[in-house]
């Protein structure tokens, strides 16, 4: 909804799964996935609506472009049915790098406040891998140095300490990070602080494990996400949750982590070393990922909401709420 009385092009477009949840071409052939791995547990059907609203635009602004995080098609998530409800121009694009595919609005003399409504249905299974084949570039890629997952002296250091592969490194990040959203400077995925302070959330708990891996040579990226709950949300401003996998070169599979969970439940710490369940909905990929048409610098990581730009600069007065229920 817009609160606004400016004129505004009217182009509602409903886009059904054909439209986002199919991947592309290219895409495919990048990730080479086969057929994933199936964990242990239910799989689950999410009716999910959710709603993006950006506050706070400053009087007279020319144009605010929008770039919503929707869920992704994966091997392990099917996606149907997105809507997207606007009075203004949108269309589904994908980021070249990471293959996310987001919903990208354009409001030309934007209100000070307006609202952007989605809808999905999404089927996931739990998952204990994904085979795959990589190419040179993406194993660059899954390796490479980002600005907070560092591949510092102290990190290539730490991880020849650490030793033992990646059941050693995961084992290590339970034991030395304690879960902490209190402690300033949470939240950001920085590995020089996880190794300063030993406190954080998913985000920094993965950020160590990445960097640890990298390392020591062994890909390994970041999913964002939402952790959802078998009863459902109502009426909630939910946060985000975040996990990684690491590519297993004997198995030639990607193998995933969920080291924060683990370390709040410890009765499911063996499982959550290579497997996921059914408990979430991936939204994006990746670190310093850079999306088509933004200005601004490359995003830490992409939220599960949305980023927003006015007038080609970052805007931070941006919420989501979600709603679910599970089928």
């Amino acid at each position: 909804m817009l609160h606004n009385s400016r004129p505004l092009v009217v182009a509602l477009l409903l886009f059904g799964s054909m439209a986002i949840s199919t991947p592309s071409k290219a895409a495919r052939k990048a990730e080479s996935p086969g057929s994933p791995a199936q964990a242990k547990g239910p799989s689950r059907d999410y009716d999910l609506s959710w709603t993006i609203e950006v506050n706070a635009v400053s009087d007279g602004a020319k144009l605010a472009k929008v770039w919503v995080a929707v869920p992704q098609s994966l091997p392990e998530q099917r996606v149907s049915g997105l809507t997207v409800t606007t009075p203004c121009r949108h269309a589904a694009i994908t980021d070249p790098v990471f293959h996310n595919r987001v919903m990208e609005v354009t409001v030309p003399n934007p209100p000070a406040s307006f609202e952007i409504a989605l809808h999905a249905r999404v089927h996931r299974t739990p998952v204990t891998s994904r085979p795959a084949t990589l190419t040179a570039a993406q194993r660059k890629l899954y390796l490479r140095h980002e600005a907070l997952v560092s591949l510092s002296p102290r990190v290539h250091a730490l991880a020849d300490s650490v030793g033992g592969g990646e059941r050693a490194r995961y084992d290590y990040v339970i034991a030395s990070m304690d879960y902490d959203k209190v402690t300033p400077g949470w939240g950001n995925g920085d590995t020089e602080r996880a190794c300063d302070v030993h406190k954080g959330n998913c985000t920094d708990y993965h950020s160590l494990f990445m960097s640890l891996s990298r390392a020591e040579g062994v890909p390994v990226y970041f999913e964002m996400g939402y952790p959802t709950k078998a009863e459902g949300e109502h009426d909630t401003v939910g946060g985000y949750h975040c996990w990684a996998w690491f590519y297993d070169a004997k198995a030639k599979a990607w193998t995933p982590v969920d080291i924060s969970e683990a370390d709040k439940h410890p009765e499911k710490q063996e499982f959550f070393y290579g497997n996921l369940d059914a408990d979430r909905i991936t939204f994006s990929r990746g670190r310093d990922v850079k999306l088509p048409g933004m200005q601004g610098p490359a995003l830490n990581y992409f939220p599960a909401g949305a980023y927003v730009e006015v007038d080609g600069t970052p805007h931070a007065e941006v919420t989501r709420s979600i709603t679910y229920t599970v089928k």
